[in-house]
């Protein structure tokens, strides 16, 4: 290979690129950018996530010897997320130490934040929880552990993007109509949350 086409390889040109199912299907793995993961998961508040996983298991789904659902490893992500990080991590055995992640530990602390996450309402008070700990606390205890699962999820993504040879998500990083559809409600509701512990923490709430 000459030194001409080995940087046509390694350094696409942006213009050429464009985050279509055309190009998508050249890919071992779900190509995305990192900040677009990172905005997405937040603002929707961890379905992008589902969609993450559909995707990386609808591409893994032709190489599998058994038959699998992508939809369902996706709507269980838990149960199916060290299987996946670990056939990330068995692709990734061609690039540097650096670039490479512990597979069962970064899937642990994924399924644990979320488990956690979406379990957190048990505490609450009006939930019969402690009186002792107030609605904030468990929300705020909740938004935190929720932003803690998304750091496993571009920690790998880093390396996918390493093993698609698309180093900096040029194959989807562009936003479609529906990704500001969900930025916009995300968004929306981020502040709806914020407004609402500004005025439980003012001790302006609604007394039952």
């Amino acid at each position: 290979m000459s030194e001409q086409e080995l940087n046509t390889v390694t350094e696409p040109d942006q213009n050429d690129i464009k985050p279509s199912n055309a190009e998508e299907w050249q890919a071992e793995f779900f190509p995305v950018s990192e900040g677009k993961l990172i905005t997405l998961y937040i603002l929707s508040f961890g379905l992008y996530g589902v969609y993450w996983f559909y995707k990386n298991w609808k591409l893994q789904q032709p190489k599998m010897d058994k038959k699998i659902s992508p939809v369902m490893r996706s709507i269980f992500s838990i149960f199916f997320t060290h299987s996946l990080f670990r056939i990330i991590d068995k692709s990734a055995e061609h690039l540097e130490k650096k670039h490479k992640f512990n597979a069962n530990g970064l899937a642990t602390i994924f399924v644990a934040a979320i488990v956690i996450s979406n379990t957190m309402d048990i505490f609450s008070p009006s939930a019969g929880g402690s009186a002792y700990i107030t609605n904030n606390t468990v929300i705020i205890t909740s938004i935190i552990i929720f932003l803690l699962s998304v750091w496993p999820l571009v920690k790998v993504q880093a390396t996918v993007n390493r093993i698609n040879n698309d180093i900096l998500g040029y194959l989807n990083y562009k936003y479609s109509m529906w990704n500001y559809v969900v930025i916009a409600l995300g968004v929306i509701t981020w502040i709806l949350i914020a407004m609402g512990l500004l005025v439980e923490s003012m001790g302006l709430g609604i007394e039952q």
